[in-house]
């Protein structure tokens, strides 16, 4: 499962995020979909630091 967005803040910037995985199948989507918004969180937030 992947994911691939770019998050907005209210000031316009901007940043691309994409986070890919590896599971097998009957993973837990809801948790591979959680672990893909952290690490996307994570990852933005350090660029804005």
């Amino acid at each position: 499962m992947n994911e691939v967005g770019v998050i907005s803040y209210p000031n316009g910037r901007r940043y691309a995020a994409a986070v890919f995985t590896r599971s097998r199948p009957g993973s837990d989507d809801a948790a591979i979909n959680a672990a893909i918004g952290a690490a996307a969180a994570r990852a933005v937030a350090a660029l804005r630091e």
